[in-house]
């Protein structure tokens, strides 16, 4: 029986959203796959437990899920992270099981991002973070090193970090692909970060920082090393003269906030931080000299490495 055939005979188009969701974690794309379960968790409670059909999806169906996820107390870019996903769920199965879609259910949903709070830190609290006395308390003082180096390895994501392996050391570089989007970056090894990888390299594991468990640690394991990175900042975020809230993604965005406000062109900036959404970026990014973006990284960290470097 053909997939045609089998999702018009009956068949849920949760099975469908199942499946899609296998399939994204088959690839890796595990963040993709925990978005497409959680739209399809609040579809469900939408429906009351009901199925759902092609022939239910209608454009009022969208704007009543819409009113539906707000009546929850969910945040505007949380509804808007749902319906784009819920969109794209949408798509990709109707274009697998060759469903012509006459009226698009989606064509008047308007998705409007509402901006959020500053995420950036000031220059003097990283310097701030560098100088805090952490010997005591050696868990916060792994995820402060470990923030730190993020911070001077061009706002590294956490989830790049951990799994960065003695291979991606290549001639005084840092050579990685993202996990999110698989796109290679490339960033000058610094005396700080130097200092920082010496500091935790060991023996007996692939890893440069010695996080995971195995080689072949599960998007399970990374979560939980996420969850107990941003607890230890939180944490770390009290002993501050200005107690604030810190979290493994601040650190990634004050390297860009800190990158512009050194004129960084906007091209460098995408380069490091490994975008590639944006054409017009992407097209500058094949015309950059790798030197560029080392020289940048080199006077944004610099203050906050120095106080590192002397330290020692």
């Amino acid at each position: 029986m053909d997939k045609e055939k089998k999702i018009t005979q009956g068949n849920k188009l949760f099975l469908c959203f199942e499946e899609r969701i296998g399939q994204k974690r088959q690839t890796g794309k595990e963040s993709t796959a925990d978005l497409y379960r959680a739209v399809t968790n609040w579809l469900k409670q939408f429906t009351g437990g009901e199925g759902l059909e092609f022939g239910m999806i209608t454009q009022l169906f969208v704007a009543d899920f819409e009113t539906f996820l707000e009546s929850k107390g969910l945040k505007t870019n949380s509804v808007n992270t749902y319906l784009s996903n819920f969109r794209a769920l949408y798509h990709s199965v109707a274009n697998e099981y060759k469903k012509k879609i006459k009226d698009d259910p989606f064509a008047n949903l308007k998705i409007k991002p509402q901006p959020t709070a500053k995420r950036a830190l000031s220059r003097k609290v990283m310097e701030e973070i560098a100088g805090l006395k952490l010997d005591d308390k050696p868990e916060l003082k792994v995820a402060a090193d470990l923030s730190l180096f993020s911070f001077m390895a061009c706002g590294m994501a956490f989830v790049d970090l951990v799994h960065l392996k003695a291979e991606n050391i290549k001639e005084g570089e840092i050579i990685y692909n993202r996990q999110k989007t698989g796109t290679e970056i490339r960033i000058g090894i610094t005396d700080g970060m130097k200092m920082i990888l010496d500091k935790y390299r060991q023996e007996g594991t692939p890893y440069l920082f010695p996080l995971l468990k195995d080689e072949n640690g599960s998007y399970e394991d990374y979560k939980l090393l996420l969850k107990c990175q941003n607890e230890a900042l939180k944490e770390i975020g009290q002993f501050l003269v200005e107690p604030i809230v810190l979290t493994t993604y601040r650190f990634r965005h004050t390297w860009a906030s800190e990158a512009l406000l050194c004129n960084t062109p906007m091209a460098v900036i995408s380069q490091a931080l490994g975008h590639t959404s944006e054409k017009t970026t992407r097209f500058y990014l094949a015309l950059l000299n790798q030197s560029v973006m080392n020289k940048a990284n080199k006077l944004i960290i610099k203050s906050v490495e120095n106080l590192l470097v002397e330290a020692v």
